[in-house]
């Protein structure tokens, strides 16, 4: 590695040579600092009591596979649970189906929307809450898909009288096309950046479903009064106005997973870019700043590190070894992370969609704060 003659370097070439020493240094710290203790996070120790659940699950027009996801629940082995569906006005025989199942069954509590609305999404879970009979909630969809049959029982092991919410990994069932693995990708990352701001006092989520909560999180601030306009975004903003360091707990246990099916035509993984946008909006000050520091460095860094190399080709191999040093230290931590999530098949995509995630949020921003202002004007 030839050491740099700054003799021959022009005040430009200074400057660029002090923001690659900068954001590199930021971005280390990041890696090491910040996304290194959500690798090494150690496993959540157990409670010797399970604490009761309440499992809420609002559905629209699941005629066909309600039988079986209400038996999915049914068979898992732990008890101490409460199943509340929500019927959001399906058009089939979704509730009629509902009603008969619940006639057999004490844990499943049903119930439902009178007529369509725009905040339907919030009403459903506003009823779900008010009709809980446990102190711990869980919110899921009709395709999710309990990773192990231990799911429920280790989730409700990991609360204490310290905790107000527990986060689980959440991610896609495995399918092919495009929109399925950036969607894959997208709740890696999500988890990625939120767990290891759990681990260093700035907790919040991405997504509100696989995460037990205290359901007196919800009533002691009004629940959604005030955020009944707000799009994509629903108990996560809840969730990242209320938590607070040290009472928040991340698990990284593969058996404690939930993974969603979702069909390849929806545009599932825009909707999914679009809340990341807009719960980003809604953060503190403090964690936005965070967030924004560690996005426009490693653009910054990227693009200097390049830069550089073209400008300098004499010293090359100075500046691509430390390149090479943030790739390598990258990769390790993405694949130290995906094996301890068990998650397969997306080592290369989840390194370079790191990557380029700074990329898509700022086109995700733009074109959202565009239609904002069109909308305004209209």
């Amino acid at each position: 590695m030839e050491l740099i003659n700054f003799q021959i370097f022009t005040i430009s070439d200074i400057v660029l040579l002090v923001l690659f020493s900068v954001t590199f240094i930021i971005q280390m710290y990041f890696l090491l600092g910040v996304y290194l203790k959500l690798v090494l996070h150690r496993k959540e120790d157990f409670n010797p009591e399970i604490s009761p659940v309440t499992i809420i699950l609002p559905l629209r027009n699941e005629e066909s596979g309600i039988r079986e996801l209400v038996t999915k629940f049914t068979e898992l082995p732990f008890h101490d649970y409460q199943l509340i569906v929500i019927d959001e006005v399906s058009e089939d025989d979704t509730l009629h189906i509902l009603n008969i199942l619940a006639e057999t069954n004490p844990r499943l509590k049903v119930t439902s929307l009178s007529q369509e609305s725009r905040f339907q999404e919030k009403q459903s879970i506003n009823i779900g809450l008010k009709g809980a009979s446990s102190l711990w909630i869980v919110q899921l969809t009709a395709n999710s898909v309990p990773v192990s049959q231990e799911w429920l029982s280790k989730l409700g092991c990991l609360p204490d009288n310290n905790t107000d919410a527990v986060i689980a990994y959440t991610t896609v069932e495995r399918k092919k096309g495009y929109r399925n693995l950036i969607c894959r990708l997208e709740l890696f990352t999500q988890f990625m950046i939120s767990g290891s701001r759990v681990l260093t006092g700035k907790p919040f989520v991405f997504s509100e479903n696989n995460v037990l909560f205290r359901k007196s999180m919800y009533f002691n601030n009004q629940g959604f009064k005030h955020k009944l306009n707000l799009n994509f975004a629903n108990l996560e903003l809840i969730f990242n106005e209320n938590f607070r360091k040290g009472r928040v707990k991340i698990t990284t246990d593969p058996e404690i997973a939930v993974r969603e099916r979702i069909e390849d035509d929806r545009g599932d993984h825009i909707k999914l870019l679009k809340k990341t946008v807009q719960i980003r909006q809604h953060l503190s000050r403090g964690k936005k700043a965070n967030l924004f520091l560690d996005d426009f460095t490693k653009i910054l860094f990227i693009g200097v590190a390049i830069t550089l190399i073209i400008l300098h080709t004499e010293y090359w191999i100075t500046f691509s070894s430390v390149l090479l040093i943030y790739f390598v230290s990258s990769l390790i931590i993405v694949k130290k992370l995906l094996t301890r999530l068990k998650e397969r098949k997306i080592f290369v995509p989840s390194f370079f969609y790191i990557l380029i995630k700074p990329i898509i949020n700022c086109c995700f921003f733009w074109s959202m704060y565009i239609i904002h202002r069109r909308s305004r004007w209209n």
